[in-house]
């Protein structure tokens, strides 16, 4: 391991487990008064002062506080705290320090490798990868485990498994109930954390994975597939829906078009009941009709060129025309209520981005939770 990376790894992320936040729009780990930059020292020793600290689990502030980390890690956390001298001191006045958060829908895939300063710096110290090649993605979870790469945790899916077109990208095609089985055992094996399925999943092979993840201890989550209703899936154990399953969750119980809460509610209750966590990735759905239609993604001054090439790629494969983006602002304008709306019943939530700029669009993923309704509190909840 080189103790250089593994040093300064250590450093970041001991500060960002616990995440300095301004009271502007953007976070920022960055001191105020004179403090323009801090050098991090190399055992990791770091004291922020007279910062707001946030329980997130209850909402409960306590004020002046100071934050001591020692060797990497927390090590002291109160009022009255004795700092030593030589110690690398951050001022917090005016700031919140809230923990480090979690992008839970990431492909670290298409924003590229190159990109994992910018989670670090947004604060996002954790990433659920929702489908990446194997030979991709478990060398870089293990190299930012041991310590050679700064990145955030992984938690990693590994390829999807369905059949979709040979263009799709992530992809371990199974075709059967017994191709199914056999990919969850190889992938099982291999290291994986849980399975992802999608659209193109097909139905017997959907089941046969609800079978046989649980049976060898790995949740699977992902898209409702195109021949499975939303109501089998919420009774097959699917651990979370992602994207509202392209909105089919709300969009199917509102036959006449416009959303209705009425119609969607036992809906809505069933899958509360059955514990199921819902990923909008509403930033995602705002941005795609622009990027498709030639238009910069959101930050794309900071995107990787592994993200702008794979973005462009997408959008001459899906051959969208402008009433379909048209339909999807629509739909991603709707989304908003029967979010509300399931919140309001029961489901929890959890935020991510699908793969646009790291960090930047987890902040626009949170702000569009309070546009549906969440209070900030519960909006920093689902990350």
């Amino acid at each position: 391991m080189d103790g250089t990376v593994a040093d300064r790894r250590l450093n970041i992320l001991a500060l960002l487990s616990l995440f300095v936040v301004g009271c502007g729009h953007t976070p920022t780990a960055q001191p105020t008064g004179e403090q323009s930059h801090v050098s991090l020292p190399a055992d990791g020793s770091i004291a922020i002062t007279n910062v707001t600290l946030v329980d997130v689990a209850s909402g409960a502030r306590e004020t002046a506080v100071t934050v001591v980390t020692k060797a990497g890690l927390i090590a002291d956390i109160g009022r009255g705290i004795s700092i030593p001298r030589e110690m690398v001191r951050v001022d917090g006045a005016g700031k919140f320090l809230i923990p480090g958060l979690w992008d839970m829908h990431s492909h670290h895939q298409a924003t590229g490798g190159e990109a994992l300063d910018l989670f670090l710096a947004s604060g996002v110290v954790g990433t659920r990868d929702m489908g990446a090649d194997l030979e991709f993605i478990l060398p870089l979870r293990e190299r930012i485990n041991r310590g050679e790469l700064l990145g955030p945790e992984i938690v990693a899916s590994g390829p999807i498994l369905d059949d979709a077109p040979p263009e799709f990208p992530f992809r371990r095609r199974v075709t059967s109930a017994e191709e199914a089985r056999e990919a969850v055992r190889d992938l099982k094996a291999r290291g994986v954390d849980f399975i992802k399925v999608h659209d193109h999943t097909p139905r017997e092979a959907y089941f046969a994975i609800a079978e046989e993840a649980p049976r060898l201890g790995l949740p699977f989550a992902g898209h409702v597939p195109i021949k499975v209703t939303v109501e089998e899936a919420a009774d097959s154990g699917i651990k979370s829906i992602e994207h509202l399953a392209n909105f089919r969750v709300f969009t199917e119980c509102s036959p006449e078009g416009a959303y209705s809460a009425v119609r969607c509610q036992p809906r809505f209750d069933k899958l509360a009941a059955k514990g199921i966590w819902q990923t909008p990735t509403m930033a995602f759905f705002r941005a795609l009709p622009e990027a498709f239609s030639g238009q910069p993604l959101p930050h794309a001054e900071y995107a990787s060129d592994a993200l702008l090439k794979l973005t462009r790629q997408n959008a001459e494969a899906s051959k969208l025309d402008e009433q379909a983006l048209l339909s999807i602002r629509n739909l991603s304008k709707a989304s908003l209520a029967a979010i509300h709306d399931l919140h309001s019943r029961g489901s929890r939530f959890l935020a991510g981005c699908d793969g646009l700029v790291p960090g930047f669009c987890l902040e626009d993923e949170l702000q569009l939770m309070t546009d549906a309704g969440f209070s900030p509190l519960q909006a920093i909840q689902t990350a």
